[in-house]
């Protein structure tokens, strides 16, 4: 439904206006806004037309009003102004992530708090299975005196700390010839056959246990057929309460019950579209359950290479400040991609 521009600018101010106060908007507040220059009486006018258009609601006779979740929708469609994140925030973001690599196991669950610190939301970010992935890439990092981290990379990125007697230069070599032969192969591919020709061009290579060979294949063998199911990291589930949507305590009793199970959690963030790379955001009803009929869900996919590899999603009311949510999440998706792009790079 096409709008004209003044009921366009009262929209976005009443939208604006009730994310920062949680409370009805009336005509006087909106006529109080300087880039607007109408009358009360003609704001009354077109938040009538508003309200009997579906965009707004009216709680009570005598209240202003709120945004319906159709409000909501369009403001996200068509309203909403870019947010511009600090620069230094974008800077010590990065700062962090790149000083994480070496905890690979860490690096998406943490992405997951820094937008729920960005954004003050309750966050949720997903990591897929294992299970016949295929792999990518393989690393072995000297990171002390007989300390070697061995990393996997297939569409996540996984890694273990060995104790083995070897310099930089073996492990370089070593790598070389574990990506040769396993670099694109899954679970069932990696045979008896295949471990031995390995085990041969080894010998001919580095000096090296079998024992120690026969670990690190075991190590890459359960990453890729590793069948637990999708993991889930779940950060400042407590913020919902915070808010006064939640302020009866049955009310905030169900919603913290919802987000603390993280089964209920894998079923609402995997409903959302998995195809694409843009910003996703499923408003009140939009997500099919009723305890989430009072918020929205906003999600994004970061990925390993070309394809998807999880979901960083937030989780907030409905009068959530969808433009910072949408640039923190875009921010954070970026940086996950370069970082984890580097490890299933050639270079």
């Amino acid at each position: 439904m096409d709008l004209s521009d003044r009921k366009r600018k009262i929209l976005q101010a009443i939208i604006d206006e009730y994310i920062g106060t949680a409370e009805p908007v009336g005509s006087r507040a909106i006529s109080k806004k300087e880039n607007l220059g109408l009358s009360s009486a003609t704001i009354r006018n077109e938040m009538a037309d508003l309200e009997e258009m579906g965009y707004l609601i009216q709680p009570h006779t005598s209240a202003g009003r709120i945004p319906s979740d159709e409000g909501y929708r369009f403001y996200v469609n068509s309203l909403m102004q870019k947010y511009k994140i600090g620069v230094e925030a974008v800077s010590q973001l990065q700062m962090i992530l790149e000083n994480r690599v070496s905890q690979l196991e860490k690096i998406i669950k943490f992405a997951g708090a820094m937008a729920s610190k960005l954004t003050d939301y309750t966050t949720v970010v997903t990591a897929p299975s294992g299970q016949n992935l295929e792999i990518k890439k393989i690393d072995l990092v000297l990171i002390g005196n007989r300390t070697v981290m061995l990393i996997v990379v297939t569409q996540t990125v996984r890694n273990q700390v060995m104790n083995i007697d070897i310099d930089e230069e073996v492990c370089r070599k070593l790598a070389v010839i574990l990506n040769q032969k396993l670099s694109g192969l899954t679970a069932s591919e990696i045979t008896f056959d295949r471990i031995q020709e390995i085990q041969r061009e080894i010998e001919q290579t580095v000096s090296l246990s079998p024992k120690v060979l026969i670990d690190i294949i075991h190590f890459v063998y359960d990453t890729i057929t590793d069948d637990a199911d999708t993991e889930i990291y779940v950060n400042n589930a407590k913020s919902i309460l915070k808010y006064p949507e939640y302020s009866d305590v049955e009310k905030a009793g169900k919603i913290f019950s919802f987000l603390e199970d993280k089964e209920n959690l894998k079923k609402l963030v995997n409903s959302t579209d998995s195809s694409g790379d843009g910003i996703e955001a499923k408003i009140g009803k939009e997500n099919n359950l009723e305890i989430m009929n009072d918020c929205s869900l906003v999600s994004i996919n970061y990925s390993l290479g070309d394809k998807a590899s999880g979901k960083l999603a937030v989780i907030g009311p409905k009068r959530m400040n969808y433009s910072k949510v949408f640039a923190s999440l875009d921010l954070i998706s970026n940086e996950i991609d370069k970082i984890l792009k580097y490890y299933i790079s050639d270079e």
